[in-house]
Order: C-alpha cells, then sequence, then structure tokens
C-alpha cells in the first residue's frame, strides 16, 4: 500500500479470496442513505433493492413541497426507474424505511426513536446528499455539503455495526491542481476556519468575504465539496471510511433503463440548448477531456467501494496514513467535448419538441472569438425574437433566457478550457478484486473501456425527452418532420451565407483585376 491509501497491482493476485467476503458485506446488511431521492440515490437505492440480498434500507430524507418523508418515498417508488424492479418484485418497498431528516437542524431532527433504530442497526453509510448547484450562494452551499456531512458522520460514528461509511465527493474537489491523485490535499482554509466563521458572521459579512474563501476555486460547489472531503478525513480517522470521487454522471448506459435520467448538469443544458436550437456558439477547448460517465456505471463502482472501504479497514496490513480515496475515471474511451457534442445527435430520431433551429454549435476556446461568436449567434437574434414577440402583443423571453444561457456556459468553460491528469489505482485495483462470478450475477461493470458511446448515446437524447421533459410520446414523429425541415433550412442558410462571402470574394478580386489591368 502507498502511502495515499492505494494498493499496487501485484497485491491483487494474493487477496482475490476477499472476493467471497463481496457477498458477505451486503447478504442481510442494513443500510442508510442520504440523499436518496437524489439523481445517483435513486439509482443506487433500485440497484441495491434488485440485485442484492439486503435486509432494508433507511432513507434520511427531507420535508420538502409540504409532503412528509412517506408521502416522497411512495412517489419516489412511481417513477420510471423502478418499472423494472416492481415487476420482479413488487413487494420492494417493505425493505425502505424513510427517516424524517432536517439538515439545517443541529442533530438533522431526527425522532429519537428513529436515531436510536439508526444508531443500533445501521451497518453501511453512502453520504450522497449534497448541494449541487455551481452558483449556490457559499452559506446554503456549506449547509448541505459541509454541515450536513458533519452531522450524518457525527451520527455514523455512534453506531454500534458501522462496516463502512462512503462519502461520495466528486472529481473536481481539487480541480485548482493539474494533477489530481486519490488522496485528500489540505485547503488553504480549512473546513475548521469556515465553519467558526460561519457561527459568528452574518449574511452580509459572509456575502462579503465570500471570494476570498473561495479563493482558487471556480464555484461555491467544489470549494464546499472539498471543504468536506478534509472534515471527513480528519474526523474520520479511525472509521472503516472511504472518499468516493465520480466524475460529471449522465444518464443510464443499460441497467435497468437505458437513457434514464431525472435532471440536467451543465453538459447536459448545453447540449439541450443545442438540440433545441438556442446555443451555436460554446466557449471551451474541443479537445480536452469531458469526464463524464453513465449513472449505473458509477453506482456500481461505489458499491464495490463502500466493500473495499469495509476490506481495507479489516485487514489493515499496512498502517493507513488516509482514508482510501476513489477518482472514478479512466484515461481510455474518456470521451473529449468535440466528440461529446458530436454524438449527442445520434439520439436526434427522437428530437425534442419545439426546437427553434437545428443541432449546430462551435466549440471556441479563445475568449474574444467566442465573445464576438456569442454576440453574433446569441444576442442578436434574441433582440430580434423579443421584437418579434413584443409586436405579436407576447411576453418577450429571449433576452433573459440568453442571459442565463451566457451564465451556464460561463461556469462550464471552466472545466471546458482545462485538463487534468487523475490517478485511479485504487479504482484499477479495486476492479481486479472482483470474481467473474459477481461481476455477473450483480451486473458489477465500470470499466470505461466497456462503454460502447454510439449505443449510449442512441438514448441521451431520446431519455432526456421521455424522463425530464416528459413530452408526448405522439408527438415525436411531428418533431421528427419539423426537426427535418430545420435541416434544410439550416443548410440552404449554410449555403447562401457560403455563397455570399464567395460572391463578395470573386467581386472584390474582379475590381483589383480590373484595376491592376487599366493600371
Amino acid at each position: 500500500m502507498d502511502v495515499h491509501g492505494g494498493m499496487n497491482f501485484h497485491q491483487a493476485t494474493h487477496e482475490l479470496d476477499d472476493d467471497s467476503t463481496f457477498e458477505e458485506f451486503y447478504r442481510n446488511s442494513v443500510i442508510l442513505i442520504t440523499g436518496g431521492t437524489g439523481f445517483l440515490g435513486k439509482v443506487l437505492v433500485e440497484k441495491l433493492l434488485r440485485k442484492f440480498p439486503i435486509k432494508r434500507i433507511y432513507l434520511l430524507i427531507r420535508r420538502k413541497n409540504n409532503m412528509t418523508a412517506q408521502e416522497r418515498l411512495e412517489r419516489l417508488f412511481q417513477e420510471e426507474l423502478f418499472i423494472k424492479l416492481r415487476g420482479e418484485n413488487p413487494e420492494f418497498g417493505e425493505k425502505v424505511v424513510p427517516i424524517a431528516a432536517d439538515y439545517e437542524a443541529f442533530d438533522l431532527d431526527i425522532a429519537e426513536e428513529d436515531k436510536l433504530t439508526l444508531v443500533n442497526e445501521v451497518e453501511i453509510v453512502f453520504n450522497i446528499v449534497a448541494s449541487v448547484k455551481f452558483n449556490e450562494k457559499l452559506r446554503d452551499a456549506m449547509g448541505i455539503n459541509v454541515l450536513g456531512t458533519k452531522k450524518v458522520l457525527e451520527l455514523s460514528q455512534q453506531m454500534q455495526c458501522l462496516k463502512s461509511f462512503l462519502h461520495i465527493s466528486t472529481l473536481y474537489s481539487s480541480c485548482q491542481r493539474k494533477y489530481v491523485g486519490e488522496r485528500c490535499y489540505s485547503p488553504k482554509i480549512t473546513y475548521e476556519q469556515v465553519i467558526q466563521i460561519d457561527r459568528i458572521a452574518d449574511n452580509d459579512t459572509f456575502e462579503a468575504i465570500q471570494h476570498c474563501l473561495i479563493g482558487e476555486m471556480p464555484n461555491t460547489y467544489t470549494v464546499t465539496k472539498r471543504w468536506a472531503e478534509n472534515l471527513v478525513n480528519h474526523v474520520a480517522y479511525g472509521m472503516p471510511a472511504g472518499i468516493f470521487r465520480p466524475p460529471i454522471v449522465v444518464s443510464i448506459y443499460k441497467d435497468p433503463l437505458p437513457g434514464w435520467m431525472d435532471n440536467l448538469n451543465g453538459p447536459g443544458i448545453i447540449v439541450v440548448g443545442s438540440v433545441r436550437g438556442f446555443i451555436h456558439c460554446i466557449y471551451g477547448d474541443k479537445l480536452q477531456k469531458a469526464n463524464i460517465m453513465p449513472a449505473d456505471y458509477c453506482i456500481n463502482a461505489m458499491v464495490v467501494a463502500a466493500w473495499d472501504t469495509h476490506r481495507r479497514y479489516r485487514n489493515r496490513m499496512v498502517q493507513q496514513i488516509e482514508l482510501p480515496v476513489y477518482n472514478f475515471i479512466y484515461e481510455k474511451n474518456n470521451l473529449s467535448w468535440e466528440k461529446y457534442m458530436h454524438l449527442a445527435s445520434k439520439g436526434l430520431h427522437e428530437p425534442l419538441d419545439k426546437a427553434l433551429w437545428y443541432y449546430s454549435y462551435f466549440i471556441v476556446k479563445n475568449r474574444v472569438l467566442y465573445k464576438i461568436g456569442a454576440f453574433l449567434l446569441h444576442t442578436i437574434p434574441a433582440y430580434v425574437l423579443d421584437f418579434l414577440l413584443l409586436i405579436a402583443g407576447k411576453k418577450r423571453t429571449f433576452i433573459k433566457a440568453y442571459r442565463k444561457i451566457e451564465i451556464i456556459l460561463e461556469i462550464m468553460s471552466y472545466f471546458g478550457l482545462r485538463d487534468w491528469k487523475f490517478s485511479n489505482d485504487n479504482i484499477r485495483y479495486m476492479n481486479q478484486l472482483i470474481s467473474h462470478r459477481n461481476r455477473q450475477h450483480y451486473s458489477l461493470d465500470f470499466e470505461m473501456e466497456h462503454i460502447n458511446w454510439d449505443e449510449y448515446f442512441r438514448h441521451y437524447i431520446p431519455g432526456i425527452r421521455k424522463f425530464h421533459f416528459r413530452e408526448d410520446p405522439g408527438n415525436v414523429r411531428k418533431a421528427r418532420v419539423h426537426y427535418k425541415h430545420l435541416y434544410v433550412l439550416h443548410k440552404l442558410s449554410k449555403i447562401s451565407f457560403w455563397s455570399l462571402i464567395l460572391y463578395l470574394l470573386v467581386k472584390q478580386f474582379s475590381r483589383a483585376f480590373e484595376k491592376l489591368i487599366v493600371a
């Protein structure tokens, strides 16, 4: 084992007998999941219930939209994601118990009886809950990502049967670095310091110094996830704990429902904006890696990482200096931004409704050229379209919409312009420990090399259409015809534009030639 918790590959051959403990680890286990109603949490809950012989899952659920924890759980199980599970085991819901919680409360506001149950029964904890908005106010992001994690960790420390605590972070928690190893990096401002500032500063003061606290990090999401990592690495030392860093998670590849997703992250928003004909100029470097991963592959790696965290703690062959960290990304078959945007067109056989223009875009890494392109292709059309709406007596919306789009493009440009090198020794070693039988039985493939991206993207846009926007499937044919018309119009516009350019060049050349002859 190296000083950062990783292991050499030659060790794997000596510990393959540990694979049998994988089945034992999940058999009749009691699991606590925070963030179980979020995107990743839903996929994890479905996977555990359908594939693993677990005893019970407790979900910490916040009260939201005047709905109780039980009501939110019932709504969760009605989603399309659980169709396969409902068919195989209609009684699956009996294994899931909702626990009402408030992450802003001092002790999560969990009922004393429920807390006692968790402390006495829970063996495995997946801490997924997070505020994932990049432009969230720092104090709000801290409330969930740092203080919420602290409270969940304090609860987990009291658990009598705890076998594994897996904290879900992000691959970009140290994105200010060019090389990111499988270890925690100490920030200039520690989590203890920022928690203390949060306690004593009023809102105005906190907002005034927010930019100083964020420092070299690009947004409140990444900086609070970095603080949360350091919190876990420090407080959970001596516990069977680990930190899992997923990349940008996108819709499901295969299992259980290809194309399923329930929200749009940054790259997804850009693709949707481009498919609908709003976005044509993107600020980024098309050759840089996109670092995207399907949700089912991410969950497969997470369930193995929880076991591997337990296995490492149990064996403890060499003293661990830090908790094990899992950078879940591979170099091979990792798409570039250019490839990501190009392959999205594989799903245009089911285009989105109400498209304004055909799918066409430029990825520009020069800021000046991007600003010029955005002005010509975004700002001017926005004013023209709003003027037409004004004439028609309708509400103007395009200028406001494009301002939001420009904010998203600026935020995402940080990730689109940079290149990172990530070590993933712990991920690759962990992958070697799982036997072929368990890999097949539990559907645990998470090697990026095995992803057929052409196949994946055939479900990408249709999945967004069906599961996120919930567009009427009866409109697919109409949308397809409309999109074909937009394609023809797009091609005619390009031909007309380049014909005009050619005409002007020829005309200019002819004038110069005539002057030359006259002279």
